[in-house]
């Protein structure tokens, strides 16, 4: 780079600001056209102004604080040694970006986003708050989670189930359709399929708000069940089904009850399914599964109703005489 008889990065400052006169506009230009390292040692100082301009006033801050630390970093460098109100914008723009970076971490926290998603097959994580969850098949759920101020909101299509321990100062909120429930240290389960007219929360541990943006809602404790009616925008509250999480751990508690509804809902959650005849549909048994392939409990179920088990890769049928 030409060394000129005049203060070239004062005039560049000048020239960038609009403050030179026409005779310092001339003299800059020159000097760029001179060589292309001139030119682009004034591309750099531009790059350097311009985002200066850019940034936001975030407050008061010491620039010759930022020139001392940055000058020092520059000269164990050996880097050149620009003009000292250059180098103080360029000082500015890096302690804005620290104050910046610090008020962001401090006040805001990161927000860390996880997608899932599950088709055929049932999908379980651990969500960036530690909080369990398994997904039914044709689900998913989206959360949105602040590490800073431990609050979190999960979006949620279809079904799932959540482990949540419950920390005083956390807030996680699931969201589904327009409905919100808010945990209150839990372990529980939410039912929401697009194509039905029901939002359902069955809660196993603990206890859960459920609510919408106008109206308060209902609160859910262990072995309750909530409903959401889409249609009447009304909550009502029941007994929760003893298998709502059986598809999560596969655990079954039957008691008394018809052969046909434990078909259906042992189909409902394994790949290889049961058949029975009509004259079968209304035995009933009083058996308990505990995460028991789906052979052995057909076993089982034939062992007890006094039934024949014709087996195949991907369907097992019982028959018998039926029962009285």
């Amino acid at each position: 780079m030409s060394k000129p008889a005049f203060d070239i990065d004062d005039l560049i400052g000048k020239y960038l600001a609009g403050e030179a006169s026409a005779e310092e506009r001339r003299l800059v230009e020159v000097w760029c056209k001179t060589s292309s390292e001139n030119q682009q040692y004034y591309e750099h100082l531009k790059l350097i102004f311009d985002k200066a301009s850019e940034s936001i006033d975030v407050g008061h801050y010491d620039a010759d604080k930022a020139w001392f630390i940055l000058k020092t970093k520059l000269s164990s460098q050996k880097s050149r040694q620009f003009n000292f109100s250059f180098v103080r914008i360029a000082a500015s723009i890096l302690l804005i970006s620290v104050i910046g970076f610090w008020a962001y971490q401090s006040f805001v926290g990161f927000n860390t986003t996880t997608q899932l998603a599950s088709s055929t097959s049932i999908i379980q994580d651990i969500l960036p708050d530690g909080t369990q969850v398994v997904l039914n098949k044709q689900s998913e759920l989206s959360i949105a989670y602040n590490e800073k101020k431990k609050k979190g909101r999960i979006q949620l299509k279809g079904e799932a189930s959540f482990a949540i321990k419950h920390e005083k100062d956390k807030e996680l909120i699931v969201e589904a359709a327009e409905v919100f429930i808010r945990d209150i240290g839990t372990v529980f389960n939410v039912r929401a399929y697009e194509q039905s007219n029901t939002v359902e929360v069955s809660v196993t541990e603990g206890e859960v708000q459920f609510y919408t943006a106008n109206n308060q809602g209902i609160f859910i404790k262990a072995g309750g069940k909530g409903i959401y009616n889409k249609l009447s925008k009304e909550f009502s509250l029941e007994a929760a089904d003893t298998n709502i999480m059986a598809y999560a751990n596969r655990q079954f508690v039957f008691e008394e009850t018809d052969l046909q509804t434990v078909v259906e809902q042992l189909n409902a959650i394994y790949e290889k399914k049961i058949s029975i005849s009509e004259n079968l549909k209304s035995c009933r048994l009083t058996v308990n599964f505990e995460n028991e392939d789906i052979d052995t409990i057909a076993e089982i179920i034939a062992e007890t109703l006094n039934l024949k088990v014709i087996g195949g890769e991907q369907n097992i049928t019982l028959e018998g005489e039926g029962c009285d």
